[in-house]
This record gives C-alpha cells, structure tokens and sequence, in this order.
C-alpha cells in the first residue's frame, strides 16, 4: 500500500505584535487604531498550509475565519473552483457568525500563511471588549454584503445572457 501525504495546517507562533503588525498590513489596518490591533491580535492564531491544503471543507461545520497574509486560497463548491482570494482578503467568516456547515471547500493554492479566529475568541473578546467586538463584526458584515453584491450582479449578469 502506497502512502500518500496529506498536507497539514501547521501553526506558527507569533508574537502578539507580529500579529497585530500582520492584522495592520492587510485592510483590517484601515478601521483599527494601533492600539485595538495590539488588543484583538491576542484573539487571532497564525497558521500556514502548503500547496494543496485543505483548510475547511465544504460541508464541515466551522466556526472560524481567517485573514490571508501570504499566499492565496482557492474557493471551491462541489469541487469547482468559483474564486481565489489573495492578500488581506478574509475567508469563512459566515462560521464565526452562524457556526453552519462550511458553503465551501477552502483550499492553499499555494505556500500561504493566514491569521484566524474562531467563535469562542469572538465571544471572550466581545465580553471583554464589546466596542472591538462590535467593529470587528462590523467588518465581517460589510464583507459578506459586498461579496452578496458581486454574486447578485454577477446572477443577473448570467441570466440576462442566457434568456432570449
């Protein structure tokens, strides 16, 4: 019987000034004082995947999300590619807010590094800091409304071309 590698999520630890540096360099910098990047970079765990990792799978129930800091992930439904998210780009934030199995298949597209926070840091932190809580949420929420805006042009797009 031939063994075959199954690449892994390997966690990196960073300081938690590396993290908040890393939270600071991609978009979440904008809406973030120094100061609440410091705070909510405690929340977040780095990790990295090699090519061809599977971070969440389409179906698995997932209550994280994470923030790409090197590298891309390919999104895929029922096994076909619909996007690659790069750098500063967020993923899987539906989990964080609804814990519902995963809409898609997270896949490393190549050697790529991510930050990520589950539901149960989100509730620490919004107990201990509902205000950062709240921004962080509010992120996620503009997030998930642009992406629901691309979809729904790119739907109406699709059947304008397909009717007659």
């Amino acid at each position: 019987m031939i063994e075959t590698k199954v690449p892994k999520l390997i966690t990196i630890e960073n300081s938690l000034e590396t993290n908040a540096q890393i939270l600071d360099s991609s978009h979440w910098g904008e809406d973030f004082s120094w100061e609440q990047l410091q705070s909510i970079s405690y929340y977040f765990k780095a990790y990295a995947a090699e090519k061809g990792t599977v971070i969440y799978q389409e179906g698995d129930i997932g209550t994280s999300m994470g923030i790409i800091v090197k590298g891309a992930i390919g999104v895929y439904k029922s096994n076909r590619k619909i996007s690659t998210l790069r750098v500063g780009r967020t993923f899987g934030e539906m989990s964080v807010i609804d814990a519902q199995p995963r809409s898609a298949t997270a896949r490393a597209e190549g050697e790529t590094v991510f930050l990520s926070m589950d539901k149960a840091s989100m509730l620490i932190l919004a107990d201990k800091q509902p205000a950062l809580a709240f921004k962080i949420i509010w992120n996620i929420s503009r997030a998930l409304s642009q992406r629901l805006r691309l979809t729904s042009s790119q739907l109406s797009e699709f059947l304008e071309s397909n009717t007659i």
